[in-house]
């Protein structure tokens, strides 16, 4: 999807993957250049490119070894990486990707792009915001193997939130809550995603919390999702294969942001986008070209880059705010 996006914006990007057959016939069909091999081969890939943008998961094994190959070539790096650990190194590079003259993005696809920019259109709204809490309900056609992996590993390693600036651990199901949403009410749990790293970067709001809804009730997340991880090491080896929806409805993703001050100043907004694979075709292109028209920007993040222009962009549409 990110490529037929890319060809449709007048791209021609060199696609570069690990399954040799695949990559042909998608390839062929775009009428693009193609090279095949390892994530250990990447440096070997690089060829005149200005920009590597990975798509690969699960990013934890992929992204260390393709941002080391941008850093030592000169070559901007974007990722669509959701991974607390994974953003958290790329923005790490910033002293060395400001050296090396080129800018560093994690998270390019729906997580971050369009909850950090609705984080940051918040945010905007409440100059000395000490909190920031996040809800973010992902509607996709399906799940590839990749994003269930990476999932699976965000899993395993337990709960997360941002306290004080920093990342705090917490039990799984802590701080669960119903809450009502533009599609009913729905029992949220906070998550580890990488939008604990990244949204701290583009606002500097010391506090955030991200939850995702969870089939349960408060108690239910409570008592059930410690389990969790245990779980994720176990189902993470398993399934590889990609699923899809066989639904003919249209499927939306919907976010929700506030943001609160100290003295109970608040900002607090809905946003509903397409399906977020769809999403995430459009904000990595648009990212892309964003970093190929900017001045070199070390690393950073999309929102605090560019605003939150780009997240809406890329199909968000406010639905409430006050």
């Amino acid at each position: 999807m990110i490529a037929e996006e890319a060809v449709a914006r007048g791209h021609r990007p060199v696609l570069a993957g690990r399954d040799s057959g695949r990559l042909r016939v998608l390839a062929e069909r775009l009428g693009l250049p193609w090279a095949a091999g390892g994530v250990d081969e990447i440096a070997s890939f690089l060829g005149e490119a200005r920009l590597v943008l990975l798509t690969a998961g699960p990013f934890g094994a992929t992204a260390p070894a393709v941002l080391r190959a941008c850093l030592e070539a000169g070559v901007h790096y974007l990722d669509i990486a959701n991974d607390i650990r994974v953003a958290a190194a790329t923005l790490a590079a910033d002293t060395a990707a400001r050296r090396r003259g080129i800018t560093v993005l994690p998270a390019v696809g729906f997580g971050t792009v369009a909850s950090d920019g609705l984080a940051r259109y918040v945010a905007d709204q409440v100059p000395g915001a000490r909190r920031l809490d996040l809800a973010v309900l992902l509607g996709t056609d399906g799940s590839s193997a990749g994003a269930r992996a990476s999932t699976m590993q965000a899993l395993a390693g337990g709960g997360w939130v941002r306290r004080g600036g920093r990342l705090v651990r917490q039990r799984l199901g802590a701080g669960s809550r119903r809450q009502d949403t533009p599609i009913g009410e729905l029992t949220l749990a906070p998550v580890p995603t990488g939008d604990l790293v990244v949204t701290g970067r583009t606002t500097g709001i010391p506090d955030i919390t991200v939850t995702f809804p969870v089939p349960m009730s408060p108690l239910g997340a409570r008592l059930a999702m410690p389990a969790v991880p245990l779980v994720a090491r176990v189902a993470g080896a398993l399934s590889q294969r990609p699923t899809t929806s066989d639904s003919a409805a249209p499927v939306h993703s919907h976010i929700w942001a506030q943001a609160t001050a100290d003295d109970g100043r608040s900002a607090h907004a809905w946003v509903r986008t397409g399906e977020g694979y769809a999403y995430t075709a459009r904000s990595a292109v648009l990212a892309v070209e964003a970093a190929l028209g900017s001045e070199p920007l070390g690393a950073t993040t999309v929102a605090r880059a560019f605003g939150s222009e780009l997240s809406f962009a890329a199909g968000g549409e406010l639905l409430a705010t006050a």
